[in-house]
């Protein structure tokens, strides 16, 4: 009975605690002939911000709103700062390709939440919580 607890607890505060954003660090190194294009796809609250600072080699750079409206987009740069805010909720796509002859750096942060899979494990957390708790008080008071 009191694992039941524990579980409806812990699903419970996880639910809770995937919904806020938490920033992630962006520290990449991308070659210029081994995986040479970086994408990124951040889940974002309104009003999240993310500040993306690409340097080194050439390279092409966008950033797709959640509806893949292109709201930035720049080629053939070796050096480039951005500071993005959400102006809509949703997953965006920050894609970064190095298009030169040496490696490229790509440092930051962004805000993010947790997916949607996330939620479907929580709930399963929750739901097994319940079930072990209703076994529990059926075996006790059988």
């Amino acid at each position: 009975m009191i694992s039941g607890i524990a579980f409806i607890v812990i699903g419970a505060a996880s639910l809770i605690d995937s919904n806020i954003p938490r920033k992630v660090e962006l520290d990449k190194i991308l070659d210029p002939n081994v995986n040479h294009i970086d994408v990124v796809t951040p889940i974002m609250n309104k009003g999240n911000v993310g500040k993306i600072i690409i340097d080194g080699s050439e390279f092409d750079f966008k950033i797709e709103s959640p509806d893949n409206k292109i709201i930035v987009s720049v080629t053939n740069r070796s050096h480039y700062e951005y500071d993005l805010v959400a102006n809509n909720e949703g997953q965006y796509r920050i894609e970064t390709k190095n298009t030169g002859n040496s490696t490229l750096q790509i440092d930051g942060d962004v805000e993010t939440k947790a997916s949607p899979l996330a939620f479907v494990g929580h709930m399963m957390l929750l739901i097994t919580g319940i079930i072990v708790l209703g076994i529990g008080i059926k075996a006790r008071y059988a």
